[in-house]
């Protein structure tokens, strides 16, 4: 699991998740507000998709939160 800040302030956790058919997802949810995002990864595995998320640096999840869909 991550943690960002974003431009407005809001403290957005971050962690790895998996959707039906294997898709992992990075999930966005905003602490404090039911704000839950996420955005589809190409890694096969969750040590994959979990690797990368430790990899990107807080920039890089800023953007890829600004992609993010809401959690339906």
């Amino acid at each position: 699991m991550r943690t960002i800040q974003d431009a407005e302030g809001r403290i957005w956790d971050i962690a790895v998740g998996k959707e039906s058919y294997g898709v992992r997802v990075l999930i966005f949810s905003v602490r404090g507000v039911r704000d839950i995002r996420k955005h589809a990864m190409a890694a096969g595995s969750t040590l994959a998709a979990t690797q990368e998320l430790e990899s990107l640096s807080d920039a890089e999840l800023r953007v890829l939160l600004g992609r993010a869909e809401p959690w339906a």
